[in-house]
């Protein structure tokens, strides 16, 4: 049986991640950083990568984005792919990146919505370095992460070791439609007053997740973080990063509306999906180097196949 393009490319992928992580696994962090850092560098002198990010980048923004833009993405990438190895390897408390990633006077929204008690939803898009900062929140206040749950045990075995070197709590859940049970497990998260961070920036199959305008295109996103707020009546809160130097990171707070609570929980979750999006783009069109996906294969057939004022399907 021919295999596939998409388990050829799962399965390359793979190896080259595996091959990364025993490569590095003896080197001092300083140089395993250092080595990661240089060959994001170089991926982003790459004249046909630079230019797919940048195009990527002014058909979701408009042709104002910065020129340096595509080159800063790269650097950002590096930053969170070369932390992540590291902390693999060695924990998260053992490595710098600890003291790279900042909060300014903001957080203390952070601390106030958990002295509310209802647990928190931290709504954050995939800046680069997101689930690292989860790892630092983890250090303030109890934190958990929801992701997806892999296909492959291989790959499953690394995400939760990744999880654990983070020192957050995981809630991983099948990549098809959520069950009450993973609903029931996102709730009892929060009712033990924990924070929980998810990212609504995923694109949902057709007939799946709420219908939303982004990038003047329609998209549907996963809903979950909104219905699971609603539900346990939950604060939420967003979070920038802003960049200092290309080890430095200081992390903003805002809290979005509260929900109108309503019997039309269907309209709710899908306003409060609309609202975030709006958020999100106004961030991003401040720092575009900071979402990672703009290489996502999804987002990228979005912004390539769908033009801006389209209807909704």
């Amino acid at each position: 049986m021919a295999v596939s393009a998409q388990k050829f490319r799962r399965g390359t992928k793979q190896l080259v991640m595996r091959q990364a992580i025993r490569a590095t696994a003896r080197l001092p962090i300083a140089h395993q950083r250092g080595i990661l850092r240089s060959l994001f560098t170089l991926a982003g002198g790459l004249p046909m990568v630079r230019r797919k990010v940048r195009d990527n980048m002014r058909l979701a923004l408009g042709p104002d984005v910065p020129a340096d833009a595509a080159s800063l993405y790269f650097r950002r990438v590096g930053w969170f792919m070369s932390s992540s190895l590291a902390i693999f390897h060695h924990g998260l408390d053992a490595t710098p990146v600890v003291d790279e990633v900042k909060f300014d006077n903001s957080v203390q929204l952070f601390d106030e919505a958990v002295a509310e008690g209802r647990g928190v939803v931290i709504t954050t898009p995939h800046w680069s370095g997101y689930e690292i900062i989860g790892g630092v929140l983890n250090r303030r206040h109890p934190t958990a992460i929801m992701g997806r749950q892999s296909s492959s045990p291989e790959h499953m075995a690394r995400k939760l070791r990744w999880y654990d070197a983070l020192g957050v709590q995981a809630l991983l859940r099948p990549s098809g439609v959520s069950s009450m049970k993973d609903a029931v497990s996102f709730l009892s998260v929060l009712k033990k007053g924990k924070a929980l961070v998810i990212t609504p920036d995923l694109l949902a199959e057709s007939g799946q997740g709420v219908e939303t305008q982004v990038f003047g295109r329609p998209a549907r996103l996963h809903g979950g973080a909104f219905a699971i707020a609603n539900t346990a009546r939950a604060p939420l809160l967003r979070l920038t990063c802003q960049w200092q130097s290309d080890r430095t990171v200081v992390i903003t707070w805002e809290r979005a509306p509260a929900m109108v609570r309503s019997s039309d929980r269907e309209t709710a979750v899908r306003d409060a999906a609309q609202d975030w999006c709006r958020w999100f783009e106004a961030r991003l069109a401040t720092s575009p180097e900071n979402w990672l996906f703009w290489l996502d294969k999804r987002w990228t057939a979005l912004l390539r196949s769908t033009p801006v004022g389209a209807a909704a399907e």
